[in-house]
C-alpha cells in the first residue's frame, strides 16, 4: 500500500506505523504542483492502492473530528472524482473540495460548502485524483480535521511549510513574535492535528486489515 501525504508532520505521524506495516510512505509538498510532480516519477503500476493521507479543514457542522473518508473530489472548477471506498470500510463519509490556498475564515468555509457542496476542503485532493485515475491506481482519500468551519486559521499560515512540506519554525516563531495573541489559536490547531493524525492512522489500518483479508497484501514498489 501506498500512503501519500502532502505535510512532513503528516508523514512523521504514520511513519512508524508504515515501518511496522510494510507500507511505502512518500511527502509531496502542500497544494497541487508538488502533487503533480510526485506523480510525474510514482513507479506504481496500473491496480495499485494508492491513499492519500493528512489533515484537512471542516466545512459543515458533519466534520468537526475524526477522520473522513471521501467519497467525492471536486475542485473550484466544477470537475469531480469518485473515490474507491471498500464496503467493509467503515465510518464516516465527505465530499472534498481542493482549493489554491487555505480557507481561514468561518464566512469564506461555509461560502464554499454552499457553492460547492462540500464537507471538507484541501489543496491536493484534486489533483491526486487526476492523477490516480489517469495512472489506473486504485484510490482513496483519508482525511483527518484540523479545523472545523467555525475555526479561524492564522493569517499567512500558508508560509509555514515550504514546498517540500517542510514546517518552516523560523516564520512560525516570526508571526509569534510580531502577533503574540495568535499563540492559542497555534497550540490549538496543533492539538486538533495531532489529534486528527491518530485518527487517520486508525483508518488506514482498517483498509490495510481489509486489503489484506481480500489478498493484495504485496508490498507496493517504492517511489524512486
Amino acid at each position: 500500500m501506498q500512503v501519500v501525504c502532502a505535510l512532513e508532520f503528516e508523514c512523521s505521524a504514520l511513519a512508524r506505523t508504515a515501518r511496522e506495516r510494510g507500507w511505502a510512505l512518500a511527502c509531496t509538498g502542500p497544494g497541487a504542483a508538488p502533487v503533480r510532480r510526485w506523480g510525474q516519477f510514482a513507479v506504481l503500476p496500473p491496480g495499485s492502492l494508492v491513499i492519500l493521507a493528512g489533515v484537512a479543514g471542516g466545512l459543515t457542522d458533519h466534520c468537526r473530528a475524526g477522520a473522513m473518508r471521501v467519497s467525492s473530489v471536486r475542485d473550484a472548477t466544477g470537475r469531480t472524482w469518485a473515490s474507491v471506498i471498500p464496503p467493509s470500510w467503515t465510518g464516516r463519509r465527505a465530499n472534498c473540495l481542493s482549493v489554491d490556498a487555505p480557507l481561514a475564515d468561518p464566512a469564506a468555509k461555509r461560502a464554499a460548502a454552499a457553492e460547492h457542496g462540500a464537507d471538507i476542503v484541501d489543496m491536493e485532493s484534486a489533483a491526486f485524483a487526476e492523477i490516480a485515475t489517469t495512472r489506473g491506481w486504485r484510490w482513496a482519500i483519508v482525511r483527518g480535521i484540523s479545523d472545523t468551519v467555525d475555526d479561524r486559521l492564522p493569517a499567512g499560515i500558508g508560509r509555514w511549510t515550504d514546498r517540500w512540506g517542510e514546517t518552516q519554525l523560523g516564520t512560525v516563531a516570526g508571526d509569534l513574535a510580531t502577533r503574540p495573541w495568535i499563540l492559542p489559536s497555534v497550540i490549538a490547531l496543533g492539538r486538533r492535528s495531532r489529534t486528527a493524525m491518530r485518527a487517520v492512522r486508525d483508518a488506514l489500518l482498517q483498509l490495510d486489515a481489509n486489503e489484506r483479508g481480500l489478498g493484495h497484501s504485496s508490498p507496493m514498489p517504492p517511489l524512486p
